[in-house]
């Protein structure tokens, strides 16, 4: 399959913040690794979304390493405490025990920790200062305080003194296991680092062969009504239609519709793509746009991609573009995206231009999406000391925080069961089969928006997506403008609308939240009228 590659320079090997990122976000958080998994690589019967600012295989690639990690260490906390409870069930019962007390003391020190820091730097209030320990937490401290009791009883009646040091080597099994995982996880995220990981695999899956030629296929192939998933939230959309009049005299005529069209929607499309992908071929780099990508994407509900099946296994050529431009009236949509991957491909601005000549107008639409950065725990991979010897040293030593975890080990082997099972179904791509039944094979998640942050990170990041927008918007009308007076037509309706767009600004209601006209990046952010 000829798909088109990422443009060199617009990720260079030392730009690529995004990757490396979602890479150490699947080692540091559990559900994003289970979701990348389960709702992407097992999703054999759907299409994958764009990825926009990042590359997909590596992030899969590690999420199963950091899966088999978990998975070992359940199989192995699992056999260690069934060996015990076989062979010593009263040092078993003890050491139990005594492991829940422990995790529920650290518990409790660390909401103590927090109140205290939070004290002394003047960030908590009054109420919060005084609020006690979740009851929650204080009844299950006297219960294990009581399991503690009757399993030393037990212990002492059954072995003596001698059942304690039985007991101490069981209590010591899982954390033992505990910290050669978190030292494991350590390392990959030291790797990660040094960059000598960041390569795709060696060797690929039939299924990540898949994946990778969908993650930058032309044709995007969408469920519901996000047809652009995978480029992050919405900010702005603005539309108008311009009727194709002749230019007229001073005299003020009647306005004169052009017999024939003026000239065809391709023209105008190479057009723009020229005008916007010259922002970021700049010899000068202060007036360059660095990271700028445009590109032709066709945009199709998977309910209705049955009629595009043979242009989803190759790539469409200009031909297709050309079809649709040509017949607004097809299924599928044809937009040209132009993409600005800043701050390591972290920040992904995403123009998406619609144009359209239907019933002696000219119709075009203009929406722009902003991908926001990813989470901050992610970021560990990036921060000082958060890679290192020493960060393997304190992984070790703070794996007794997850002792609780060692309880749910036998209720997560069966969900991993289920996920490595839905692994091995997933070889070969079923949406060609799924099309043929009716199915919807459109792309419904997107792994780069759910390790998206929920609000702005900083400043500069922020109005980045606006400097980007209102940058390439300009060039967009600038160069509509130019080529209707080239081709004759009048643009008096034209300028109007386009000064009512570009005195349409950015709105910051502060607390680093920006509004670009009806819509605002991140979530759980507010818009100013």
């Amino acid at each position: 399959m000829a798909i088109p590659e990422t443009p060199v320079g617009a990720l260079g090997v030392q730009d690529r913040a995004a990757t490396r990122r979602l890479c150490a976000g699947v080692y540091v958080d559990a559900r994003f690794r289970t979701a990348v998994i389960h709702e992407v690589y097992n999703a054999r019967r759907r299409r994958v979304a764009p990825s926009y600012g990042y590359d997909l295989i590596p992030v899969l690639a590690h999420a199963w390493r950091a899966w088999w990690l978990s998975t070992v260490e359940d199989a192995v906390l699992l056999a260690v405490f069934c060996a015990a409870l076989i062979t010593q069930p009263a040092a078993a019962f003890f050491a139990t025990a005594v492991l829940v007390d422990l995790a529920l003391l650290g518990t409790l020190a660390a909401r103590l920790s927090s109140r205290w820091s939070g004290l002394r730097t003047g960030t908590a209030d009054d109420e919060s200062s005084r609020e006690p320990p979740p009851k929650s937490l204080e009844n299950g401290m006297y219960v294990a305080a009581l399991a503690t009791v009757l399993a030393l009883a037990v212990l002492l009646a059954d072995d003596g003194m001698r059942g304690f040091r039985t007991a101490a080597l069981v209590a010591v099994a899982p954390c033992v296991v505990l910290a050669a995982t978190d030292v494991l996880r350590q390392l990959a995220l030291n790797r990660l680092r040094r960059h000598l990981e960041m390569n795709r695999p060696s060797r690929t899956s039939r299924r990540l062969s898949v994946i990778d030629g969908q993650q930058r296929h032309p044709m995007v192939v969408y469920s519901g009504n996000e047809p652009f998933i995978g480029s992050g939230r919405r900010l702005r959309t603005w539309s108008f239609a311009q009727r194709l009049v002749e230019t007229k005299g001073i005299g003020g005529e009647k306005d004169v519709e052009f017999a024939k069209k003026p000239f065809p929607t391709w023209d105008l499309v190479e057009e723009l793509r020229q005008a916007i992908t010259a922002l970021g071929t700049e010899e000068d780099p202060e007036t360059r746009l660095p990271g700028l990508i445009v590109d032709d994407s066709l945009f199709v509900e998977g309910r209705y991609a049955q009629s595009y099946a043979g242009e989803l296994t190759t790539a469409p050529g200009a031909d297709l573009v050309r079809r649709m431009l040509d017949s607004p009236t097809e299924t599928a949509r044809h937009h040209l995206t132009c993409r600005v991957e800043s701050w390591g491909g972290d920040l992904v601005t995403t123009i998406f231009v619609h144009v359209s000549l239907q019933g002696r107008t000219l119709y075009i639409e203009f929406t722009t999406c902003g991908l926001a950065p990813t989470r901050l725990e992610y970021h560990v991979v990036d921060l000082v000391g958060g890679t290192g010897r020493m960060a393997a040293f304190r992984a070790a030593f703070a794996s007794v925080r997850r002792l609780p975890a060692v309880a749910m080990a036998p209720l997560r082997l069966p969900a991993a069961a289920t996920l490595l099972f839905g692994s091995a179904r997933a070889g070969a791509d079923s949406t060609a089969a799924s099309l043929k039944r009716g199915f919807d094979i459109g792309a419904s998640l997107s792994a780069r928006e759910i390790a998206s942050i929920e609000a702005d990170e900083s400043y500069f990041q922020t109005f980045d997506v606006a400097k980007h927008s209102k940058v390439i918007e300009r060039r967009l009308l600038a160069t509509v403008g130019e080529f209707l007076k080239e081709h004759g037509v009048d643009t008096t309706e034209f300028l109007q609308r386009a000064t009512a767009i570009l005195n349409n600004g950015i709105i910051n209601t502060g607390s680093g939240n920006v509004d670009v006209t009806d819509a605002a990046m991140g979530q759980e952010t507010s818009v100013s009228k």
